[in-house]
């Protein structure tokens, strides 16, 4: 059965005239290598992929030429024509290799320089700048908006300094004016809650008690 079977197929291989079987063999092979480049251009997934069946199927086709060429010449021609293709094709190999490694640097260069740039165009938010410290009536003002002395020390020490200048040898603009600061502090203090307005009023009356105790060399 096998020996009719090959027999059969030598028979059909002799009565293809010689030309057109090497047409056939080196055709289709031309044919696989030129799609083999098109998809390592413009298909990644081809282009990542492992080239080694390109390769067998070059032994492949070697062994079809060798075959092919020994029906004709002898097999030293054979060899040598068989020895041909398998170097023409094993350039192929090493040309799709080539295109393969080539693209994977380009797309890896290209995603390296793509990291700095993305991280140069966008940048940080700067922090907000620190909020000024509130001043020190600020500070002191309640949800509801009144002024709150710290406590009464700052009014009581104010009154007792006032005490002190009014016992001095002083001008009679300057204790009218001590006499009217001492009554608007003792006012204060008794009311406790102050509006802002209020605490303003405090400060100026502070200020004007420590010129008078710079003036007065106290």
């Amino acid at each position: 059965m096998f020996q009719n079977f090959s027999q059969n197929v030598a028979n059909a291989a002799a009565a293809i005239p010689f030309n057109t079987l090497l047409w056939i063999i080196w055709g289709s092979f031309i044919a696989i290598f030129i799609v083999s480049a098109t998809l390592c251009f413009c298909v990644p997934a081809v282009r990542s992929a492992s080239k080694r069946p390109f390769l067998c199927l070059l032994y492949a086709y070697t062994a079809l030429t060798f075959a092919l060429y020994l029906t004709v010449n002898s097999i030293e021609d054979a060899a040598f024509t068989a020895c041909i293709f398998w170097i023409a094709g094993y350039l192929g190999y090493g040309f799709l290799c080539a295109v393969s490694s080539r693209k994977k640097k380009s797309g890896a260069t290209v995603a390296a320089c793509a990291v700095p740039v993305s991280q140069s165009t966008v940048q940080p938010l700067p922090a907000p700048p620190p909020r000024p410290q509130a001043s020190a009536p600020q500070r002191e003002r309640t949800a509801a908006g009144t002024f709150m002395p710290k406590n009464n020390v700052r009014l009581e020490h104010a009154i007792a300094v006032t005490d002190k200048l009014l016992q001095k040898n002083l001008g009679k603009t300057d204790r009218l004016e001590l006499e009217k600061l001492k009554n608007t502090l003792e006012v204060l203090k008794v009311k406790g809650a102050l509006t802002p307005a209020e605490g303003e009023i405090l400060n100026e009356n502070f200020n004007t008690l420590l010129k008078l105790m710079a003036k007065y060399n106290m």
